[in-house]
């Protein structure tokens, strides 16, 4: 029997599907990313150039959009970080903003391009938007940007596994 995945963790892995793809040898995107991971528990993993770690941020209500009825529908807006590391070697020339910037466009591009209603996660969704960038800084400056996504998303109050429109 398959596995079922609660719809947050459906959109979760939708978005590392679209992200996955700018670590591909195939990718005609400008940043050649070395590797989207979702940190497991006991994982240490470390930060290295044009890397992308995805972690589950804030999760709220958004009362707004709940749904009445039998069952009542539940609205959420689940925040995404995506930790984009930027860490050149030191004979790099190029300007570190120019690097992060690009780093972050192909990032956009990769999630949004998808299809016109890239922001549903392929009907997981009621919308999705892109939040205030974050600078990472490590021990010895600068190590990338934190670029956050809030997906709202309903499901039925007591199951989170079903979808509601």
């Amino acid at each position: 029997m398959p596995v079922v995945y609660p719809v947050i963790e459906r959109i979760a892995q939708e978005l590392y599907t679209r992200l996955s793809v700018l670590a591909e040898d195939t990718s005609t995107a400008e940043t050649k990313v070395s590797e989207v991971i979702r940190p497991k528990r006991f994982e240490d993993y470390t930060p290295k150039h044009l890397q992308i770690v995805m972690k589950l941020g804030a999760s709220a209500i958004v009362p707004e959009l709940m749904c009445p009825g039998n069952p009542p529908a539940i609205a959420r807006e689940q925040t995404i970080n995506l930790h984009l590391h930027v860490m050149p070697s030191e004979l790099d020339a190029n300007p570190l903003d120019e690097l992060e910037q690009q780093f972050i466009a192909d990032v956009i591009d990769a999630v949004t391009t998808t299809q016109n209603d890239w922001h549903t996660f392929g009907g997981l969704a009621i919308d999705a938007e892109w939040r205030d960038q974050e600078d990472i800084a490590g021990d010895g400056g600068p190590d990338g940007i934190t670029l956050p996504i809030a997906i709202t998303y309903r499901t039925d109050e007591g199951n989170p596994y079903n979808v509601r429109a």
